[in-house]
Formats: structure tokens, sequence, C-alpha cells
């Protein structure tokens, strides 16, 4: 059955760039004392059984945690109207200011930091997003989409679903194998600076020479998606324009077909942090696509995240 309480909290929580603490936070506490956590600020987390080191690591399961939204810049005069400039990514600053945001601290840890904000659309050389209201700090105040996550039937819908669903299905994963060997890495920035998942990449290159399979989770458009389904998880063997193991992802899609594990053979029109792990070890690109992307509310199947959170483990144990 899904944690329905786990992910309403790891989809709730505010986490954007590499200001991810509240997030991490809730990771921390889901997995408890029976894991370790290795945090490289800015960078990445590592979740593995207490006693475990990176060398142990025979598979790491990956996803990012950071959503869209943006971060303070400097002052904008109280004659155009106050407030602070932000600098955003993921939409359109139109979607962000017709919608409910919060505010935090970059280095808040916790979500009960947070607090509502309003917001204005200024043009600038572009659209920009003006942060108003008390507690907002210049270059230090992180911002996001405030929405409560709900269920029906079948259905999850909220803020932040992309990417917290398959940071949920890693975690599950992981923690039902039971395993010193694998590993749950969760890394920051990726909707903004998807260069930052290279510090994850240089420390496993460092720490964990056995690795045997990586595969990394994410939650495309639907429409990015070929022949996608909200209820069924696909091995990406292209992202955009990028190879992803493509003889290794076929032959992985056709032997868990044979064991009866739900799973699509595709190909993604929009892009990730996959490739940069390619030369650690052979390489999976996940995907469980949502019905929407970056906006306020989208919408996903909860049938899709059992299967998603099936589908890891399996790989795991084929490989």
């Amino acid at each position: 059955m899904v944690d329905r309480d786990f992910i309403k909290a790891l989809t709730e929580a505010p986490s954007v760039g590499t200001a991810c603490g509240p997030v991490l936070t809730v990771l921390s506490s889901w997995f408890g004392a029976a894991y370790a956590r290795t945090l490289v600020p800015d960078g990445f987390c590592l979740f593995q059984k207490a006693g475990a080191s990176p060398a142990d690591l025979r598979a790491a399961l990956i996803s990012h945690v950071d959503e869209v939204g943006g971060c303070a810049l400097g002052l904008r005069p109280i004659e155009a109207g106050g407030g602070c400039y932000t600098r955003h990514w993921g939409i359109r600053a139109s979607v962000f200011t017709s919608s409910r945001l919060q505010a935090f601290d970059y280095l808040a840890d916790t979500a009960d930091q947070a607090f509502p904000v309003e917001s204005d659309l200024a043009m600038l050389d572009d659209e920009a997003v003006v942060l108003l209201g008390d507690g907002v700090r210049p270059f230090r105040t992180g911002w996001t989409y405030l929405e409560e996550t709900t269920f029906d039937g079948d259905v999850v819908e909220g803020k932040a679903l992309d990417p917290r669903i398959t940071a949920y299905c890693v975690a599950e994963a992981v923690r039902r194998l039971d395993d010193p060997s694998v590993g749950a890495l969760y890394v920051m920035g990726e909707e903004c600076a998807v260069d930052v998942a290279r510090k994850a990449v240089t420390f496993l290159s460092r720490h964990a020479p056995n690795l045997r399979i990586i595969a990394n989770a994410d939650v495309p458009g639907l429409s990015n998606l070929h022949d996608g389904r909200l209820d069924v998880p696909a091995i990406r063997i292209f992202e955009r324009n990028q190879f992803v193991d493509p003889s290794f992802g076929i032959r992985m899609s056709d032997r868990l077909s044979a064991r009866g594990v739900p799973v699509h053979l595709t190909a993604a029109r929009s892009g990730s942090q996959t490739f940069l792990f390619t030369p650690l070890a052979p390489t999976l690109s996940i995907a469980l696509p949502a019905d929407g992307i970056h906006l306020p509310r989208v919408r996903m199947s909860l049938v899709g995240v059992e299967r998603c959170t099936d589908l890891l483990a399996a790989v795991v144990q084929e490989a």
C-alpha cells in the first residue's frame, strides 16, 4: 500500500535549488535510525543501511528532490512597488504570480519554517517574479508553490509531485530491499542547475567503485513520454538527444516483462540528469509520468506509484 502520510509530507515540504533542508528532514525522519545519511551540502544526500559505507554500494537508486520555484535577488525600489526581485525557473513567471506561494530561508531545515508570501509580476528584460512580504530577505529566501496534497481514489494531486513521487518510490524500494549494498541517492538543484549532479557522480566515482547498476527515476509530463500511461512506469532509453544505455535498457525491459513486472519501454522528449551517471555503471532512466508538469497542481496515479516502486526493486534484483 502507498504511504499517503509520507507522500503528503514529502510533497508539501518546500525545497528549491539546493535549499533542500525541509525535504531532506522528511526523508531522514522516515528512513529513521536504521539508515545512515551522507550529506554533501549544495549537492546530494545518500541513504544507506546503518553500518554500511559507500564502498559497499552495488546499486544506487537516484531521484532529485528540488522543485520548481525561485530565489530572492535584490530589492525593488519602493517607488516601483517594493518587494524583492527574484530568479525563477521551471515555468513562466505569470504562472507563479497567479498562484499561492510560500517562502523560506535558504538554510531552513523544516517545512514549518516556511511562510506565505504575495507576489507581483515585473517586466524587466523578461518577466520576473517579485516577492512581497515580511521575512523575504535578498539573496537568501527561496520560494515555491503553497498547496495541499490531496487523494481521491487512484489520484494524488498537488505540487512537487515532480520529483517527489519518484523520490518516494526510491525510498520505498530501498527500504523494502533492506540491503546494505543498495542506496537511495537524492540530488539537489536538478530543476535549475543539472550540473549539481556532477558532485554525486564524482563522489560515487571516488567512493563507490563496486557499483553494478544505477537507476535514476523522475517524473516527466505525460506528453513528454512517447505512448506514456499514468499507471505504468517506463524505462527511457533516450532522454531528448541523450542515449541512456539503450541495449541495457532493452534487455532489462525484456527480463522484467518476462517476470510480469508492468513496464513500458520508451523514449522521452524531455531530459534529466541521468546521462551524467552513465559512465559509472549500467544505467536505467525510470519515468512515471504526471498529468501536468511544473504547475501548482498536477495529477498522478497511485497504481503507477506502487508499480514504479515494484519496478525499482525488481531492477536491482535482476541486476
